[in-house]
């Protein structure tokens, strides 16, 4: 169980069922802020679930939010399975996607994981483990990181087409790029800045993965290493 605060997710009090509040307790492992579609797509599905179109709510939750490390779109994805609310009740999935939410060590996803594990029978158990294994490969917060840390590192690279350099000052000045909110930045200024989402992702993976003797360093990572410690972590079970 990560232990470490600084990954555990700030919620706010519980209130009626289904048990969280709203879209302000969403949240992703992306080192920087969710960008303004993700927190459009929150704000939606919190409304469509609330006017009780649960189908439709749980295709967004589980589709939309849970790949991206959003722990409280995968709470709800295990509370409609435990509830039969959009989707087939499955009590053993619905642990699976709990135990997933949790993985942050959030106090109040640990407290409705337990409580739902402790309810399992032996068989059950067995069969909330391979479910639980199959999720972390495609949602648990080191799959989502390692994704992020990719794209970077793509697109760093692909700007000259060789290895990035460690210091920030040497990303040349390019032309100017027009972002998606219409204002220009220079080229070394964008890069600048991805090249920081970098340094910041690659040391939160290190810091939850518990990667030992690992370099932080953008510019030194062993990109397949760094996928072997990733899988071998997430093959296992807490």
């Amino acid at each position: 169980m990560i232990k470490n605060v600084f990954f555990t997710t700030c919620l706010l009090a519980l209130i009626s069922a289904p048990g969280f509040s709203n879209a302000q307790s969403h949240s992703g492992i992306s080192a920087d802020l969710p960008n303004s579609h993700t927190m459009a797509t929150q704000r939606k599905v919190d409304k469509v679930f609330e006017s009780g179109d649960f189908e439709r709510a749980f295709f967004l939750y589980q589709n939309e939010l849970a790949p991206l490390g959003d722990k409280y779109a995968q709470y709800m994805v295990g509370y409609m399975y435990l509830t039969g609310r959009g989707v087939e009740e499955n009590r053993i999935t619905a642990s699976a996607w709990y135990r997933l939410a949790a993985e942050r060590g959030t106090p109040e996803f640990v407290n409705v994981r337990d409580q739902l594990l402790r309810k399992l029978q032996d068989d059950e158990m067995s069969r909330s483990d391979a479910e639980y294994l199959k999720l972390r490969a495609g949602y648990s917060d080191l799959v989502v990181l390692l994704a992020s840390i990719k794209r970077n590192l793509a697109e760093l690279e692909g700007r000259t087409g060789t290895r990035i350099q460690s210091d920030r000052s040497s990303i040349s000045p390019m032309i100017s790029l027009e972002t998606q909110g219409g204002r220009m930045r220079s080229g070394s200024d964008y890069y600048g800045v991805i090249f920081g989402q970098l340094e910041d992702r690659v040391k939160l993976l290190i810091e939850i993965g518990e990667f030992e003797n690992m370099d932080s360093d953008p510019a030194r990572i062993n990109l397949r290493d760094l996928e072997s410690r990733v899988q071998e972590r997430i093959q296992s079970i807490d």
